[in-house]
């Protein structure tokens, strides 16, 4: 009698009464059967126990001989954990296909809620689309839960199976076919197509996902949905609704466009819908403009978007068509993402203040934001970016130095590492409690004032390792107010080794007493430009050296490495320079200094070179600040460098094909011919065992030649373990370890049950038989009065029948052995206890009373 339920799932949601949720069981019935429930039984997952709940809402469908049922409670838990609500309720109804035995299977549901202080109390999703649909025998049949999240969570899909009583998977349940899938991104569920008539049902899992304020995705918490569909033979064919694309909509602009859906059976009409959390919104909700049936029909989709509707995650719109067929109306279905952003911080202005920039913007229309983003970098980029692309993206070289919290928080000081005589620019972004961002700013930007030298060359002029020189050059402050700093006015020049620090004070200028000052250029000699670089810094004195008016930035000549290998050397360089360099020129000594290439990037390979033939190159740097009326280009030389080039490239790791036999014992290993694909002089290779997962590997073999490429191995008996291959070239350079291969024992050990030792040479030792992955065993044998009789660690055994270790027969009868053996396995040692017993027959003595 109880043949009755057909689709259902389990949905929750916070009181905001503390640990209070509201929790919801929504099942789908057949109306004409007998059984019916004026409650239902559930388990809130935080005890054995399970409760229940009364109905509280009855919608009855008699065209579809279908019954909706809402049963309701609140439940309080302890605290922060993860909890899975399960109803299970006799039974299914009969004559599903995919279901064994349907009328007499449980029916059962499920729901994960995570109470975490870090995501909070989730709002699990809800379903907007029934789970009952009709389907065509031979015809693509697609549907669509809609499922809307109210917490804006991310949701991925994922096919399960039906559940049966106490929440056990059904067994023998199957999928309706190969061909039926679900989209993990938008939930459209595709089976092409039904081959058997008959009711099937079909469950899936939505899954919730939060990001955190660190960026980590956690999954807060899933609902199961189980459903039914009901194939008919039909001559129909489904409706086909057009390409909708994914979009983006900034906050006070209307979002319209059309929908077009027909049929391609030409004497049906179409009814077009929509359905998504834009058309359930409390505030300025979406609407669509249904059309009257008809083939083709034209649907309006409308959405004045307000500041509430910004969120990170996209709104999903699913478009449905239903065509007028019969005895099955066959439907379409099309999903579009629609982005809500908020738009761009109005008017800002960065404002030169002495080693600062002050940055202003007006607040966003959108009250709701939380705080702002600030992004920065060197000279103007000219972004223009896409109707979908929000923040600041990395391709365009700004990187996010602050930001501020509060939406009328909009001012900001940048004094993080300025250069003067480089133009800073700036955009700003407002930012969401859950992490969606507007659109940013135009970009904005301001140059300091030179009120402070600013280096120009640091330029390597002779290599040596003691009388090297430098060439230093610098800019004066041309924008110092010489009425507060007057002079008379000197340079000090200081220098250190490497790349960042210059505090050895080196020389002084004389003073002078204008501000245009006629030393601005030293050579510094005396230097070791060939092991190490050096860096400088330029402080103004003004009132004949009293005042300390400031110093440049350190800048530091470049400095320059050969890197051998095989027939190339590569060029590196380091350096540390307040100015932007966009082009580096690498120069060889080939009887003259050669242009041998350009590098916007810190290396250069130079190629086809001879081993064991020295070279010698120099690279200048071309840069510029982004000060417009600062000389330029800036051209500064590197010290010289020489390279011998040598093979130090290792041939590619070879692909190993590996053969666990743990019947014979044996493991075989092959691989490919290194020198059939990535290299030319492969010598030999090395193979590495370790007898665990996580082992340490240790060398087991060398085989010379290339074509060497199989070798077996057994651990004594064991062919638990991993195995990896190297290739080795004649230099002696050996490939990286990237191919890890293991195998496991299928291990083996039993023991007879019957052994005659009298001495006949057929059967007379007690042992097992033929064994495989033993490592040990520890085994007793007792009489039948508990007496230890004989004991070994021996895996062979071979016992004799005599009492332990002498030579004194045992009496026939029955003895038990208890026997722990430790089997070797590839996740390391297993011990497995075999009880058992051993008849002792043909010793020649009587059993006596011990």
């Amino acid at each position: 009698m109880a043949t009755h339920n057909r689709a259902g799932e389990i949905i929750v949601c916070p009181t905001g009464n503390g640990n209070e949720y509201l929790i919801t069981i929504i099942t789908h019935t057949k109306l004409s059967a007998p059984a019916d429930r004026p409650e239902l039984a559930i388990n809130y997952g935080d005890s054995p126990i399970w409760d229940t709940i009364p109905r509280t809402n009855i919608q009855d469908d008699p065209d579809r001989d279908l019954r909706r049922s809402e049963y309701v409670t609140t439940h309080t838990y302890r605290g922060p954990g993860v909890y899975i609500l399960s109803m299970d309720d006799q039974n299914r109804n009969g004559g599903v296909i995919n279901v064994p035995n349907s009328i007499a299977q449980s029916f059962s549901v499920q729901t994960r809620l995570v109470i975490s202080p870090v995501t909070g109390r989730n709002c699990s999703v809800r379903f907007l689309n029934s789970p009952i649909q009709d389907a065509c025998l031979n015809q693509l049949w697609v549907h669509n839960p809609v499922a809307v999240d109210p917490d804006g969570d991310s949701l991925s899909y994922e096919p399960t199976v039906c559940l049966g009583l106490n929440s056990e998977p059904i067994l023998g349940y199957s999928y309706p076919s190969p061909n039926y899938s679900i989209d993990p991104l938008n939930g459209t569920i595709t089976w092409n197509a039904p081959g058997v008539a008959g009711e099937y049902n079909i469950a899936f899992i939505v899954r919730e996902w939060e990001r955190l304020s660190n960026g980590n995705v956690v999954e807060v918490g899933y609902v199961m949905r189980d459903m039914q569909i009901n194939v008919m033979p039909c001559n129909n064919q489904p409706p086909v609704i057009s390409q909708v694309v994914d979009t983006c909509v900034e906050v006070g602009t209307l979002l319209a466009f059309n929908v077009q859906a027909s049929d391609p059976n030409n004497a049906q009409s179409v009814s077009l819908s929509a359905l998504g959390l834009p058309f359930t919104l409390a505030t300025s909700p979406a609407s669509f403009v249904q059309p009257t049936p008809g083939n083709p029909v034209n649907g309006i989709f409308n959405w004045s978007t307000v500041c509430s509707h910004v969120r990170l995650q996209p709104y999903q719109v699913v478009f449905n068509a239903v065509d007028n067929g019969t005895p099955v109306s066959l439907q379409a279905y099309r999903t579009v993402n629609i982005r809500v952003v908020a738009p761009a911080p109005q008017d800002p202005s960065a404002t030169p203040s002495g080693s600062s920039i002050e940055l202003n913007w007006e607040p966003s229309i959108c009250t709701n934001a939380s705080g702002y983003l600030i992004y920065r970098r060197s000279g103007l980029y000219g972004f223009d970016p896409d109707h979908c692309e929000t923040g600041v993206p990395s391709y365009t070289g700004y990187m996010q130095i602050a930001s501020v919290n509060g939406v009328n928080n909009t001012s900001y000081v940048d004094n993080d590492g300025l250069v003067i005589g480089n133009q800073y620019c700036y955009m700003v972004v407002a930012v969401f409690a859950d992490g969606a961002q507007s659109y940013a700013s135009e970009e904005f930007c301001a140059i300091l004032d030179r009120q402070v030298p600013v280096i120009t060359k640091v330029s390597v002029g002779v290599t040596d390792v003691s009388t090297g020189v430098d060439t230093v050059q610098w800019s004066n402050a041309y924008d110092l107010d010489t009425v507060a700093r007057p002079g008379p006015y000197r340079f000090d020049l200081y220098r250190g080794t490497g790349l960042n620090i210059a505090n050895e004070l080196i020389w002084s200028s004389g003073t002078h007493p204008f501000l245009a000052h006629p030393d601005t250029f030293l050579v510094v000699d005396q230097l070791n430009t060939q092991a190490q670089p050096y860096v400088y810094r330029v402080l103004l004195r003004g009132d004949g050296g009293t005042d300390e008016i400031g110093s440049s930035s350190p800048a530091s000549s470049v400095f320059i490495n050969a890197e051998p290998d095989d027939e190339q050397l590569t060029i590196s360089w380091a350096l540390n320079t307040p100015w932007v360099n966009s082009n580096y020129e690498v120069f060889r000594f080939d009887g003259a200094w050669v242009l041998i290439g350009n590098s916007s990037t810190e290396s250069y390979t130079d190629t086809a070179l001879v081993n064991g033939q020295e070279y010698c190159y120099h690279v200048v740097s071309t840069g510029a600040y982004s000060d417009a009326t600062i000389a330029f280009p800036l051209l500064n030389w590197s010290q010289e460098v020489c390279g011998i080039p040598e093979d130090r490239t290792p041939p590619c790791p070879p692909t190993v094909d590996f053969q666990n036999d743990c019947e014979l014992p044996l493991n075989t290993l092959t691989w490919n011919n290194t020198n059939e694909s990535c290299a030319t002089d492969t010598y030999q290779y090395r193979v590495y065992f370790a007898d665990s997962v996580g082992g340490t590997f240790t060398l087991i073999a060398e085989l010379v030649g290339a074509d060497n490429t199989t070798f077996t191995h057994t651990n004594g008996s064991s062919v638990a373990g991993c195995y990896m291959v190297t290739a080795i070239d004649t230099i002696g350079n050996e490939s990286v370890f990237n191919d890890v291969v293991c195998g496991d024992n299928c291990p083996l050990y039993t023991l007879p049950n019957i052994f005659t030792p009298n001495g006949d040479g057929n059967n007379d030792l007690f042992g097992p038989f033929p064994y495989r992955g033993v490592e040990a065993i520890d085994l007793l044998v007792f009489n039948r009065w508990g007496n230890v009789v004989f004991e070994t660690l021996d895996p062979d055994i071979d016992w004799k029948g005599t009492y332990k270790e002498t030579s004194e027969p045992l009496p026939d009868g029955t003895y038990y052995y208890l026997c722990t053996v430790t089997f070797v396995r590839l996740a390391g040692k297993e011990m497995v206890q075999l009880n058992g017993y051993v008849h002792i027959l043909g010793s020649g003595v009587q059993n006596r009373v011990p």
